[in-house]
């Protein structure tokens, strides 16, 4: 019941597509919370160039200004869910893949920032923007899966493919940025406190 008040909050006018998207946002997020789980267990073992250039074309908060660093991580945020949703018109399945990455890198980043300044830094640093842009990334995710899925069923039967693409449209241009607007100010926040 709780669930649906806050999907009721946040996605008002969209809580039929959100329901719909139940299952594949399930699979997500239970491949993003595996590979993160995987991600810190083999935090040691993972040599730091494999994850060099994922986040190299962000702002350096120590001589960036606070707006530049929020447009940073702002746009860096909406082109990751763009991509995750556009790319499941290949068989909804890169999604997919690109959720596991992204799982495996927060886990590895979170094994070495535990590593060096302890677990309570991390769950300070990743808990106030994370509850808000971790579960928008999933259901971009799902949204993915869910294009491939029904471009598949349109294959072989009558769907409303169009109907599932505007709507899906609506809900990352209204609801998504907004919420990933928020993340990146949190975000941004967090990190200048703890600079």
């Amino acid at each position: 019941m709780k669930k649906n008040k806050i999907v009721d909050f946040f996605f008002q006018g969209h809580t039929e597509y959100i329901a719909h998207l139940a299952p594949l946002f399930a699979l997500s997020l239970l491949i993003f919370l595996s590979s993160t789980a995987m991600g810190y267990s083999l935090g040691r073992d993972v040599q730091p160039w494999v994850f060099e250039d994922v986040l190299s074309h962000l702002p350096d908060p120590r001589r960036a200004s606070g707006l530049d660093v929020f447009l940073g991580i702002l746009s860096n945020n909406i082109v990751a869910c763009i991509i995750f949703f556009t790319s499941g018109l290949v068989l909804g399945i890169p999604p997919l893949i690109f959720m596991a990455f992204n799982g495996f890198y927060v886990g590895y980043v979170a094994f070495n920032a535990a590593h060096q300044k302890g677990i309570g830094f991390v769950l300070a640093s990743l808990l106030p923007h994370g509850v808000i842009e971790i579960p928008v990334i999933v259901l971009c995710s799902a949204m993915g899966v869910g294009l491939g899925y029904t471009l598949l069923q349109r294959l072989f039967k009558s769907v409303d493919l169009q109907g599932y693409f505007l709507e899906s449209i609506r809900v990352f241009v209204f609801r998504i940025i907004p919420l990933l607007v928020l993340a990146a100010g949190i975000e941004t926040t967090v990190i200048y406190l703890m600079l």
